[in-house]
């Protein structure tokens, strides 16, 4: 028999309306969709979820996450510490609010307001969206550079093939 763990859902309208606050901490292995990009699943991710009104009195939600993940280094293919440190406002409006509202460029990010609004999938998507597009340790720190031939040893095959084409230009 599987446990079932329960999720937190939260009134997003209702929680923005009384300015709530949440915090918590989620597993990383708990993330499904974001298993892709990660080396390992080990660690753990702390949010603050926020409720209150931007300037025009509409709801908002603001969301914090923090923590360290285990990413693929797309140089090396091995681990990569990244510090993950997000911060943003979330508009919450319908599509219809939106499409006659325009929204500036300032303003962002918006979300439609639901009255059960999963934090951990909202959490797992601000992450998704943090990560970058290809990860790679700096240049000097990545393990394939240091894996690379000692001088007068034979060259990678990329070399030779830029030395030829050298060669026929």
């Amino acid at each position: 028999m599987s446990a079932q763990v329960s999720r937190t859902v939260i009134d997003s309208l209702e929680f923005a309306r009384t300015g709530q606050t949440l915090r918590g901490r989620l597993p990383v292995s708990g993330l499904s969709r974001l298993r892709d990009s990660l080396y390992d699943a080990f660690g753990a991710v702390d949010f603050v979820v926020q409720g209150g009104q931007d300037t025009r009195r509409r709801p908002t939600l603001s969301l914090e996450v923090s923590g360290v993940l285990h990413l693929k280094c797309q140089r090396c293919l091995g681990h990569f510490d990244f510090s993950l440190r997000l911060g943003g406002s979330l508009l919450l409006a319908s599509p219809s609010e939106i499409a006659s509202v325009q929204l500036d460029e300032e303003e962002g990010e918006w979300i439609e307001p639901s009255p059960e609004l999963d934090i951990e999938s909202l959490v797992e998507d601000e992450i998704i969206l943090g990560l970058p597009y290809s990860p790679r340790h700096p240049e000097a720190q990545c393990r394939s550079a240091s894996d690379s031939p000692a001088q007068g040893a034979s060259q990678p095959a990329f070399a030779k093939l830029a030395a030829l084409k050298r060669n026929i230009d």
